[in-house]
């Protein structure tokens, strides 16, 4: 009797050991929850701004108490930054990157992403994203993709990767097998690829996630989707035939593959958190984010736990992961302590500069005569100054009249009076989460009807113009709002650079690799 309690107490430890060797924890606040840590012994933890309300100092405390540890953190550039302290340079994302076109200059942003990364105590960044954004209604990917073309994707991602890479940080290849062909956010439900897409996955949105495996990429994200001509059961997480079948047996990656966060509605509604993070590891995911509530991430824990006792999750199974685990950390590097930041400040204008792409109307504008109307953007992924703020500084003469992001009537009513004033307009735009609002069509629409010249700065997708009827007199697009990107916007107005960039998307009638800039 002794001895078989002695053999379940220990089956029982080695089962939660194993369990948390595939666990990625979060939380939030900037308190680290050691106690979850220890209960846990995740194989990493995945961090949000939160964390960092008070620096990166408890992270680097948390790297030294477990040097083991993998950290994650979404440092994309453009909007998804997570460590982003005052004084830390913001990027431009992946479509203004590919509107540049130049791999060196995304390879240079990158290794300094990476020097952000590293600064901020993590090891891992999830990225860059690979998701080839043929859907202008996608509504959760759009200007975090490098646009619409396979080839363009591949030059910018794999240049991407190698900077991060420079910097000693480890990449993430996302969303496998493809998230650009949605138009549901897998955070609020379950896309689904259309019937018949196979041919369009493997020519379109398969290439860039070949190619980086074929580059060494360490990590590989998965898709939160179903893909029926690939797995009609099971969305790609989920699924055997796309994760091993797939990903390891036919491209042939031997790294490290990771779930996208188990929380997303996606997921959770319709299979529940335990269940499919034990189908995750059995189709063959190595690491399963749990998310920021402890009490999902403890169902998760103990779904895992209990599969692995009994024999749901083999040895065999739990040491093929451990062993690409162990390859995983022997690649990392200890946290960094804080670079100077002002050479990083300049590249990110560079990169702002060089992908605001002209489509429409001349260039420059004077600023005496001129409203600059701006949309002040909610700050859920960090507060930036607004077009409006900055047109004294960089279009000297004009004046500005901010607004909200979705325009009251009581803003659309004032900005429309005082537009009388003036002799043209610049208006900032700006959608990304879903389709231009109604509000600011409105504000647009009742500026034309004034007779004036409107010029519009698209400062999210570049696909507002499609919104815009009639077309406005000019149109420039940043692909991003981030202050960088909007003191460039403002610089090419003013005429201090001729825009170069060219559109990585199709907009309206224009096509991919349309631009009316030249190099000055």
């Amino acid at each position: 009797m002794r001895r078989w309690l002695l053999l379940l107490v220990a089956g029982m430890a080695f089962a939660r050991a194993g369990a948390g060797q595939f666990l990625v924890l979060s939380w939030s606040g900037r308190r680290v929850p050691y106690d979850l840590i220890e209960e846990m012994r995740p194989a990493g933890v995945l961090l949000f701004s939160s964390n960092f309300a008070e620096g990166p100092g408890p992270i680097h405390e948390l790297r030294k108490r477990y040097p083991d540890l993998l950290v994650f953190v979404d440092q994309e550039g453009g909007p998804f930054n997570s460590f982003r302290p005052p004084g830390v340079p913001r990027f431009p994302g992946a479509m203004a990157l590919a509107a540049a076109g130049d791999p060196a200059l995304t390879r240079a942003v990158a290794r300094a992403i990476g020097e952000e990364v590293c600064a901020a105590g993590a090891n891992v960044d999830f990225a860059p994203v690979l998701d080839v954004n043929t859907n202008p209604q996608n509504p959760i990917i759009g200007i975090r993709s490098f646009g619409a073309d396979p080839e363009r994707v591949i030059r910018q991602g794999l240049a991407f990767i190698a900077g991060l890479k420079e910097a000693g940080i480890l990449a993430t290849a996302k969303h496998f097998p493809g998230h650009g062909d949605t138009s549901v956010d897998s955070h609020l439900g379950l896309p689904v690829y259309p019937k018949g897409s196979l041919s369009a996955i493997e020519r379109v949105h398969l290439p860039p996630f070949e190619a980086a495996v074929r580059a060494g990429v360490p990590l590989v994200m998965t898709a939160h989707i179903l893909y029926p001509d690939l797995d009609p059961a099971y969305p790609a997480t989920l699924s055997r035939t796309i994760l091993t079948g797939l990903l390891r047996d036919k491209l042939g990656f031997k790294g490290v593959i990771v779930t996208d966060d188990m929380s997303m509605r996606a997921i959770r509604d319709r299979y529940g958190l335990g269940e499919a993070a034990v189908r995750a590891v059995q189709a063959g995911a190595d690491l399963v984010i749990a998310g920021r509530d402890p009490e999902r991430a403890r169902t998760i824990f103990r779904a895992l736990s209990e599969a692995i006792r009994q024999g749901g999750i083999s040895p065999e199974r739990l040491a093929a992961s451990a062993a690409r685990l162990k390859a995983l950390r022997s690649r990392t590097r200890p946290p960094c302590p804080e670079p100077d930041w002002r050479p990083m400040l300049a590249l990110a204008k560079r990169a702002a500069r060089a992908g605001v792409t002209w489509v429409r109307g001349d260039l420059p504008i004077p600023g005496a005569g001129t409203l600059v109307v701006g949309p002040k953007i909610r700050p859920r992924y960090g507060d930036e100054p607004s077009l409006a703020a900055l047109a004294p500084r960089y279009l000297p003469g004009a004046h500005y009249q901010e607004v909200s992001e979705v325009p009251t009537g009581p803003e659309i009513e004032a900005t429309l009076e005082r537009a009388k004033r003036f002799d043209r307009v610049v208006l900032g735009t700006y959608h990304w989460l879903g389709p231009l609002p109604d509000e600011m069509i409105w504000l647009y629409q009742g500026l034309k009807a004034l007779g004036k010249p409107v010029y519009v700065v698209a400062l999210g997708n570049p696909d507002d113009l499609v919104y815009l009827d009639p077309e406005p007199d000019g149109y420039l697009v940043t692909y991003g709002f981030r202050a960088v990107q909007v003191e460039a916007a403002l610089e090419a107005l003013a005429g201090k650079f001729v825009p170069a960039g060219k559109l990585p998307v199709p907009v309206g009638p224009y096509p991919i690799g349309y631009g009316k800039g030249g190099v000055k």
